[in-house]
């Protein structure tokens, strides 16, 4: 029994991870929501609490509840048998479209791609300057584990120019997401939310984590750290998950705002319980003493 216990387990395991294999080919950045995978948090919901942005722009107030996501993530595989190509794409819903039209801050998502608890590498949009970009930053020089010891290194590692491939800027509706039914306001400011969402390159983000000895592919896990900005060297509007007040020199972890593990693909593979831990290896325990018990069966003249 506990060796089925412990196989139906690896089982469910491998075939997670290969359900990347029925990735899409790329990313739609205007698919609906249903196409994408809600990232989640250890507290069980899809934060983030509303108006609890520093600056006050609508723009800038990442919103979500238990209905409504505030962060999606997708993947486009690009149909090769590679698991270093392909597209990652995130979809972050924002509390407005402050006048002019259009998003004018800044978006990162900091990604732990070494489970440590530091932010190795971010990927965002930073329409805040003359030269709206999709990009991949570096951290700054600090330990990168908690909202005070974190910065961005202005000049991006690798930009994209904006398309309509790449970025999207639309207003939260029952065609984008079918399930919203009339909850597009969900920070109650009198303005439509709207989704940001955007691409990068997954192959510039396994060779920039190369660059810092870390080896990546499609199916390693992610944990994500989101946030708003007024420029591209801090994350100084809105951290997901948390509200305006909170004690910046905690880490991301005790803050609760770095999003359970998720493959690039989308995919969680939860943790086992230390009790399915102990019958797998009580498992394999029996099974290797089967397998010498027979052994020696056989040996016997």
């Amino acid at each position: 029994m506990l060796l089925r216990v412990g196989s139906f387990f690896l089982l469910c395991v491998f075939i997670s991870l290969g359900q990347s294999a029925f990735a899409a080919l790329t990313v739609d950045v205007t698919s609906p929501t249903t196409s994408w995978t809600p990232i989640t948090y250890s507290n069980n919901n899809y934060p983030d609490p509303s108006d609890d942005q520093q600056t006050g722009s609508g723009e800038g107030d990442i919103v979500g509840n238990q209905s409504h996501p505030s962060v999606y993530v997708a993947f486009g595989d690009a149909g090769t048998p590679s698991l270093t190509d392909g597209v990652l794409g995130l979809r972050i819903r924002l509390g407005a479209d402050d006048n002019p039209a259009g998003f004018k801050g800044a978006l990162f998502v900091g990604i732990d791609a070494n489970a440590d608890g530091a932010l190795d590498l971010f990927i965002g949009v930073d329409n805040s300057g003359s030269n709206a970009t999709i990009g991949i930053w570096n951290p700054g020089p600090g330990s990168n584990t908690s909202p005070n010891t974190t910065s961005i290194v202005s000049a991006p590692l690798v930009s994209y120019t904006l398309t309509a491939l790449n970025y999207s800027w639309t207003a939260v509706n029952t065609t984008i997401d079918p399930s919203v039914g009339t909850g597009t306001d969900l920070n109650n400011d009198g303005k439509n939310d709207y989704f940001l969402t955007f691409t990068v390159q997954f192959a510039d983000i396994v060779a920039q984590l190369a660059a810092k000895g870390i080896s990546v592919n499609e199916n390693s896990s992610f944990a994500y750290v989101v946030a708003t900005a007024t420029q591209a060297n801090a994350l100084n509007q809105d951290l997901n998950g948390v509200g305006k007040n909170y004690d910046g020199n905690a880490t991301w972890s005790s803050l609760g705002i770095i999003a359970n593990p998720i493959t690039a693909a989308g995919i969680e593979v939860p943790e086992p319980s230390a009790g399915l831990v102990a019958a797998m290896i009580a498992a394999l325990a029996i099974a290797h003493a089967t397998f010498r018990a027979s052994a020696k069966r056989s040996a016997a003249p």
